[in-house]
């Protein structure tokens, strides 16, 4: 039985949630040259689009039935500071308001109820056409981002501070630590806990204490190479429960130069043999889960990938720091509604990637006959779900940018999905 919307333009489903997202922005104006809806769907559309410049953007733009927007017009939209602030409060209120994915596990695990966890690090992209060099070189662009683990939702943490551009790159702790404890914990409620799953770039004991002790922040990473680490005892945990396989041992230590209390965890990967060595403040969470979510931190990288090599973002779009916080927080948001619309395609509307599910399904299998063959124990975490993938499928940005353009109704769309699964 066809669902309701299937009467509607694909364009018109895709876009809804950011709709009902703006209608509870307080930094709205009216602006009759370029509205702020208009605005926002360029943005989306810019950051789905594979045009390789602004101008190739709006021209396509404007041969579409859109009414055309001048290039110099546009672009001072891109400094515009109230639009950046509507921008943010919208991402804001989206990623908040997004449901937990359906291939989550997360709500299957008692213990990561009243925690929001996030995978985070900096990603960089190549310079804007017209920014001005410095020293005969111009210096790449970093942006410090975030991935639910819950809900897949993508949030922008802070542009990189290269100072002028007399530094090349910043530290993450560096970033982290300009930070507020408020923006850290990224709307959660009172009562609830946040975790961030980081690189060994985001280590630092004492300021992982401060933050746990001020406002419920807490951290988990890889121990570094240098650390000199002390372990002062071990913590009894459930070898018997199938969660905790593969890990080798839980212990109270501390660094040398921090002094302060922390978990570390040594995890022998199933799959590889590969000893691994984690390090957190949370002294709740099994081991076995504590390997699981650093393992996991792997989507925050595939979604990087995405934006290079689907989305073609490799460099800035403008040259301002207004502009390119703007290009971050239109790839969050496009990133976001496109986790939503295929979360709905596949829940309501039954169309699903079978292909991909049995390559998923064919790779578990291997991984398990190779464990099997090692005598080396899993959990049954990392096999439970086939269907998770780490990162949107190349197929469906095309099948999206195609119907987008063509301005077809969903259910010529879906058809159209349905074809495309089924033949590659």
């Amino acid at each position: 039985m066809p669902q309701p919307n299937e009467y509607k333009s694909l364009t018109e489903c895709f876009l809804t949630p950011a709709r009902e997202a703006l209608l509870q922005c307080s930094h709205t104006r009216e602006c009759p040259e370029l509205d702020d809806w208009q605005w926002i769907r360029m943005g989306v559309n810019r950051s789905i689009n594979d045009e390789r410049s602004g101008r190739s953007f709006l021209q396509d733009w404007a041969m579409s039935d859109e009414s055309s927007v001048g290039v110099g017009h546009f672009f001072e939209t891109l400094k515009s500071a109230r639009r950046l602030q509507l921008l943010e409060e919208l991402n804001s209120m989206l990623a908040g308001s997004m449901p937990s994915h359906p291939d989550s596990l997360i709500d299957t695990l008692e213990e990561l109820r009243v925690i929001d966890i996030y995978a985070g690090d900096g990603h960089y992209h190549a310079a804007g056409t017209h920014d001005a060099p410095i020293k005969g070189k111009r210096r790449a662009v970093g942006h410090f981002y975030t991935l639910n683990y819950r809900t897949h939702a993508l949030t922008h943490l802070t542009a990189a501070d290269l100072q002028g551009g007399r530094k090349k790159s910043e530290h993450d702790m560096h970033a982290l630590k300009r930070m507020s404890s408020g923006q850290l914990r990224q709307g959660a409620a009172k009562g609830r806990q946040v975790l961030y799953v980081w690189d060994c770039a985001g280590t630092d004991m004492r300021q992982w204490y401060k933050w746990k002790q001020a406002a419920g922040v807490y951290f988990l990473s890889r121990a570094k190479d240098l650390m000199k680490i002390t372990c002062f005892g071990e913590i009894e945990f459930d070898r018997e429960d199938p969660i905790n396989a593969g890990v080798l041992a839980d212990q109270h230590a501390a660094t040398e130069t921090s002094g302060v209390m922390m978990r570390y965890i040594r995890y022998q990967c199933p799959r590889t043999g590969t000893e691994y060595e984690f390090i957190t403040n949370h002294m709740k969470i099994r081991p076995g889960v504590i390997a699981w979510l650093y393992l996991r931190r792997w989507d925050i990288e595939k979604t990087y990938d995405t934006f290079k090599n689907k989305l073609s973002e490799t460099k800035a779009w403008a040259s301002s720091m207004a502009a390119k916080k703007m290009q971050a927080q239109f790839l969050c948001l496009a990133h976001n509604l496109m986790v939503l619309l295929e979360s709905d395609i596949t829940g309501k509307h039954d169309v699903i990637n079978h292909k991909e599910i049995r390559r998923c399904e064919k790779r578990d299998t291997q991984a398990k006959q190779e464990c099997s063959q090692q005598n080396r124990p899993h959990s049954p975490l990392l096999f439970s779900n086939p269907h998770r993938r780490s990162q949107l499928t190349l197929k469906f940005i095309r099948w999206l940018r195609h119907h987008l353009r063509a301005g077809s109704l969903m259910s010529q769309a879906l058809q159209s999905l349905r074809r495309v699964y089924a033949a590659f």
